[in-house]
This record gives structure tokens, sequence and C-alpha cells, in this order.
């Protein structure tokens, strides 16, 4: 009976422990004259949307070369 109960307490750890920190959104320069700088790091999530016609490259869409020529 412990097998099952320790397994039972190990898939319930991480709500216990709940989420972890999130890592610093900066970063720290340190500068020659003994000053720092920081630096906002703006993460966005990659672009799902689909390219327009106009933007894309794809095949279909240029103008095929004539061999007859």
């Amino acid at each position: 009976m412990n097998g099952p109960v320790l397994a039972g307490i190990l898939v319930l750890l991480p709500l216990a422990v709940g989420p972890l920190p999130q890592p610093a959104r900066t970063i720290t320069a340190k500068l020659c004259n003994g000053g720092a700088v920081e630096i906002p790091i703006d993460r966005k999530p990659a672009r799902e949307e689909p390219c327009t016609v106009k933007a894309c490259h794809a095949g279909s869409y240029r103008k095929r070369f004539d061999l007859a020529q």
C-alpha cells in the first residue's frame, strides 16, 4: 500500500509547491565608470497569423522562367 500512496503524493507535489518564480525581465549592464544600466526585455510570442500574399515569396506566385526562349 505504500507504493500507491507514495505515487499519489509525488503526483500532487507540483500542486502543493505552486508555480516557479519567473526569471528577470531586464538585463543589467555595468558601465566602466561604476554605473549600471537596466535594459528591459520584451518577450513577445511568435506571430501565428498567416502572411499576406503580397509579402510571401511562395513559388506559385512567382513568374515562371520560359525555357523555350
